[in-house]
């Protein structure tokens, strides 16, 4: 069965309440997912729905977490009802921002970061899950044309030597991780804060 072509032509609603809702990935990340996703991957998104399928078909060792159990349950039955095994992913009822700083994994090969759009998730699911991507593990920053998904990607473009864009979308784009400590506490060795500092705006 394609599953992709599946989900295109019916368009299964997952979000909501009652599963009104369709916030599904775009449907150009959501192919390359299903063409990339090796079985033996492990990975991680925050988020819950088409991109979730997609790693359950490649039988990747998967976590998901989402504070909605609808839709979690929404999904799973989707899969059941397809023979799509879920053994291999693991459902975290619970949001990210809670989650995360307590996350303990093998070295991840993906991250997927498309759960809650607010300031400052998109940035916390970043920060808690970098240090466990291996290096030349790849991070992919969804809803690039909200702003705080575009901030996101427009930090980690300045990031140079630890981070390098390697595949872009529409609304979409996907980073590769070059080294261990991918996640500077320094500031002023960060690019963005290398230029303030450059700029003299706290000089005295």
């Amino acid at each position: 069965m394609d599953l992709f072509k599946d989900l295109r032509t019916h368009k299964p609603k997952f979000h909501g309440e009652h599963g009104e809702e369709n916030w599904r990935i775009a449907w150009d990340t959501l192919r390359w997912l299903f063409d990339s996703v090796a079985a033996d991957a492990r990975t991680l998104e925050t988020g819950c729905g088409y991109s979730t399928i997609a790693f359950a078909a490649a039988g990747a060792v998967h976590t998901v977490v989402s504070p909605d159990p609808g839709e979690q349950a929404r999904v799973r039955e989707w899969c059941a009802e397809r023979d799509v095994s879920t053994e291999s992913v693991e459902f975290i009822v619970e949001g990210s921002d809670a989650y995360l700083p307590r996350l303990r994994t093998d070295p991840l090969d993906l991250v997927v970061v498309d759960g809650n759009h607010a300031f400052p998730w998109p940035f916390l699911d970043w920060f808690y899950s970098a240090p466990h991507l291996k290096v030349g593990g790849l991070v992919v920053v969804d809803d690039t044309h909200l702003k705080t998904g575009a901030l996101l990607r427009d930090f980690l473009d300045a990031e140079a030597g630890r981070w390098n864009r390697v595949q872009s979308f529409k609304q979409t784009a996907v980073f590769e991780k070059l080294v261990a400590n991918a996640v500077e506490p320094d500031w002023q060795s960060q690019p963005w804060g290398a230029e303030v500092k450059k700029r003299g705006w706290f000089s005295r």
